[in-house]
């Protein structure tokens, strides 16, 4: 939603951290390969970047960023922990590292689950056209990354 904030050095940064994060629990479920073919396409990025920068590396690369650039890394990886319906406690524990090195604190990483957890309700309430649907989504987002 917010990639397009990143530059090219982080955009890197992001796919790695991403990669390795979808193979944390050992397990690259189909909906976390398509996220990460999405974040792909939305960064311009092609799959041979994929381990072109080490975990390491790639962490120190974000962490010298702004702390919305920081936000929105932890954003996406809260998405797409949650996006195979598994959430488990080696997804926890990587995500609690992160937000350590990035300095996010607990309230903003509840903010940040809540907004996933609502997403889907806020994605069903069939009264209000789609394009509202997403800007509602969007609005929400923009709120707590400040």
């Amino acid at each position: 939603m917010f990639l397009n904030e990143l530059n090219e050095n982080e955009a890197t940064a992001f796919i790695n951290v991403v990669s390795e994060f979808a193979n944390v629990d050992n397990t690259f479920a189909k909906e976390e390969k398509e996220v990460l073919e999405g974040y792909l396409k939305d960064l311009k990025l092609t799959k041979d970047i994929i381990g072109k920068l080490n975990f390491d590396k790639s962490l120190q690369t974000l962490n010298e960023s702004k702390d919305r650039i920081k936000k929105i890394v932890y954003f996406e990886l809260i998405g797409l922990a949650l996006v195979d319906g598994e959430y488990g406690d080696k997804e926890v524990e990587f995500l609690d590292n992160i937000a350590k090195q990035f300095g996010i604190s607990r309230t903003k990483r509840i903010a940040f689950a809540n907004y996933f957890y609502n997403f889907t309700d806020v994605y069903k309430f069939s009264v209000v056209e789609s394009e509202n649907k997403i800007e509602l989504l969007r609005e929400q987002a923009e709120a707590i990354l400040d």
